[in-house]
């Protein structure tokens, strides 16, 4: 009797395991399903209980553990008063942008820059354009501008002109001259602007400009056309990263 109780125990064993092993795949299947062409990235098991979490499409998706509900939009943790959604895409967008490297942007930066913020832009973006032809106060305040291009799909000819900037023996002045409405030189090189695409639909850029603060933040557009709003907000997530930053500033020093 003994005997057949440990058989019988070990043969539930072996039917409960891999049920549990294949709950994370579940999950996977679900989130894959609203985009099946698409991968699914940053794949993981969520801190919202009994949940896991993939971005797919530009946007963080929940499933439940056995793949039948689903999860869109922002879930926030009240105790904490942490919003999870923001703070994964703000990781994915960290590791994505990693992998664009500094010759691979185009920057407008002081000296010694305090702060730097990734920018998706359109050279026929009118909100690039007035962004743009504020950068002098922008680096003024220590701020740098590392320019991606991503050109939309609303403003035909935009990606040939991105290339053209890039592709030119100055590639500021020409940029500059873009924004400003002045067609560059027609031009084409080896360029990073695929690979520029990708990122920004991987991360949901979905209009211009976007920028990314270093932590993997958006800024609010009205802050970024301001230079001393952005300055402001810079500072606070400069804080907000830094520990003994933040206990100065309580302080009052």
């Amino acid at each position: 009797m003994m005997v057949l109780r440990a058989l019988c125990l070990l043969a539930l064993s072996f039917i409960l395991v891999p049920a549990f092993a294949d709950e994370g795949d579940a999950a996977h299947a679900a989130i894959q399903k609203i985009a099946p062409l698409q991968q699914v990235t940053a794949f993981r098991q969520s801190k919202l209980p009994g949940y896991y979490e993939g971005v797919i499409g530009g946007q963080l998706v929940y499933a439940s553990a056995d793949g039948r509900y689903l999860l869109r939009g922002t879930v926030e943790d009240t105790r904490e008063g942490v919003n999870l959604s923001e703070a994964s895409m703000a990781a994915k967008r960290r590791q994505l942008l990693a992998t664009i490297g500094p010759e691979m942007r185009l920057s407008f930066a002081p000296e010694n820059p305090k702060y730097r913020l990734t920018v998706f832009t359109d050279v026929d973006c009118p909100y690039c354009r007035r962004l743009h032809s504020r950068i002098d106060e922008f680096n003024a305040l220590g701020i740098a501008f590392d320019y991606v291009f991503f050109p939309l799909s609303i403003h035909p000819g935009a990606d040939r002109k991105s290339v053209s900037v890039w592709c030119s023996d100055d590639r500021k002045r020409a940029y500059t001259m873009a924004v400003k409405g002045q067609a560059p030189i027609a031009a084409d090189c080896p360029n990073p602007l695929l690979q520029m695409r990708r990122a920004g639909n991987d991360i949901g850029v979905s209009m211009t400009p976007t920028a990314i603060a270093v932590d993997g933040s958006m800024i609010d557009s009205k802050v970024l056309l301001s230079p001393h709003r952005l300055l402001a907000e810079l500072q606070k997530i400069s804080a907000a990263s830094d520990p003994s930053a933040l206990a100065a500033a309580a302080a009052g020093r």
